[in-house]
């Protein structure tokens, strides 16, 4: 097991690292293409289309990213009105519908690839697919995060240990029995002071 998680470690800090260098890549072309434009009075014609591309494949593969550690933003109203077993049996189909997602990216976004390839992105004379290839490569990110996301699941049922994730419902009413306690000690507090 040690071994798969140093892989989806391994393949995680590819994309993140891959995430960053076009994070500052379109900074610092932003920079030189706004300084260019208004002080120079030369633009560039080539720099937002090479931003845009930066901006493409942080955006999706960073969405990639996020199944790994499972910070999507998400509706969690649904916590209040169902058992914590469905909430689970939910949960397990939405990490499948996203795996399915990826596939949907990989052989969609592949052929859309394909078909953008007969055009040029205007500035910098390069082929749109280029552009457009970042959709299957997010969708293989996407399948490799769910990926190990189902191996660790699948180990822990083989294993016999239970994953509890509290629900929102069920963090709430923690919060408002933390919150009784705090009254308390500081009622108590205040009657030792004479308060």
């Amino acid at each position: 097991m040690k071994s798969v998680t140093k892989f989806f470690d391994i393949v995680y800090r590819f994309f993140m690292v891959t995430c960053q260098i076009m994070f500052v890549g379109m900074v610092v072309i932003c920079f030189a293409v706004v300084v260019n434009r208004y002080v120079l009075k030369t633009p560039m014609a080539w720099g937002e289309p090479v931003v845009l591309l930066c901006m493409v494949y942080m955006s999706l593969v960073s969405a990639a990213l996020a199944i790994r550690k499972d910070t999507h933003i998400r509706m969690q109203v649904i916590d209040f009105l169902v058992p914590k077993k469905v909430i689970c049996v939910l949960r397990g189909f939405a990490q499948m519908l996203i795996f399915g997602f990826g596939v949907f990216m990989i052989i969609y976004g592949a052929q859309f690839t394909e078909l953008a390839g007969r055009n040029v992105i205007t500035g910098v004379g390069i082929k749109s697919s280029w552009l457009y290839i970042a959709c299957p490569i997010a969708g293989v990110a996407m399948c490799l995060m769910e990926l190990e996301r189902f191996i660790n699941c699948i180990d822990r049922i083989r294993r016999g240990v239970t994953l509890e994730e509290d629900t929102l419902a069920a963090q709430a009413k923690a919060l408002v029995e933390e919150s009784k306690m705090d009254d308390e000690e500081s009622e108590k507090i205040k009657e030792a002071y004479g308060g």
